[in-house]
């Protein structure tokens, strides 16, 4: 009895793992070039700041720590939290270009106190742990005209931008060599929904457990109806709902 049916040789079976491989080889080190040419962008937007500077290279090596500590050599684990951290530099070094122009204020639709209900099971591995995920359960959102509060943490808007993500687009963006998201997944019906992002200063909003993702929560969020929002946190998906109730 052949090992493997439909004609496929044992010879042929590595040859697919083998490429499969160095894929995922390839794409960890496009990610890590990547991530390597923001950073060194962002190190220079605070070389002015010597304390702030001493601060994002001391993250950076926690966060280099404990990435490598939760994903061993998974290559597929490395990629993504790679991606995260890169895609989070990216947002920094946007937020904080002097030339950048403000953006609008927080649209109307996100107005109001919303509640983190459930951590949603699909998403990349970062550099949390399920524990450090599971703590923003509970815990509340508020979104005013100029600003925006995550638990006792205020954080001023400097303007945002709102997107319509189809289907498609977003299984793309948030794809990696360990599978993708999909609307699916966050039990999102529609073809297309909105997507808002918010601009804001650099802040500190996690204790030094969590600090390796110092994206705050809320800032980047899908409207997946008028009452309930997804969030997406380091690659940690999130489900939040209005605080007081549907509003019509």
């Amino acid at each position: 009895m052949p090992l493997f049916q439909n004609g496929m040789t044992v010879a042929a079976v590595l040859f697919c793992l083998s490429s499969l491989c160095a894929q995922d080889t390839d794409q960890l080190a496009r990610e890590d070039a990547r991530l390597n040419q923001i950073y060194q962008q962002r190190v220079a937007q605070l070389r002015s700041d010597p304390a702030a500077l001493a601060a994002l290279r001391r993250q950076e090596r926690d966060w280099i720590r404990q990435r490598d500590q939760q994903c061993g050599k998974d290559v597929a684990c490395l990629t993504q939290s790679t991606k995260a951290h890169a895609d989070y530099f990216q947002e920094q070094v946007s937020q904080n270009d002097p030339n950048a122009k403000p953006g609008a204020s927080i649209p109307q639709e996100l107005l109001g106190r919303w509640v983190i209900r459930k951590n949603l099971p699909v998403g990349g591995v970062v550099c949390w742990g399920e524990k450090q995920a599971q703590a923003l359960v509970g815990t509340s959102l508020e979104y005013r005209a100029g600003s925006f509060l995550w638990k006792d943490k205020s954080i001023r808007s400097l303007g945002s931008k709102t997107n319509v993500v189809k289907a498609q687009e977003f299984a793309e963006e948030n794809s990696g060599s360990g599978g993708s998201v999909t609307f699916h997944d966050l039990d999102i019906a529609a073809p297309s929904v909105k997507q808002i992002e918010i601009q804001y200063p650099d802040i500190t909003v996690y204790d030094k457990t969590m600090d390796c993702c110092a994206i705050v929560p809320g800032e980047n969020v899908l409207m997946k109806g008028p009452n309930t929002l997804i969030l997406n946190i380091c690659g940690v998906f999130y489900e939040a709902t209005r605080a007081d109730g549907p509003k019509n």
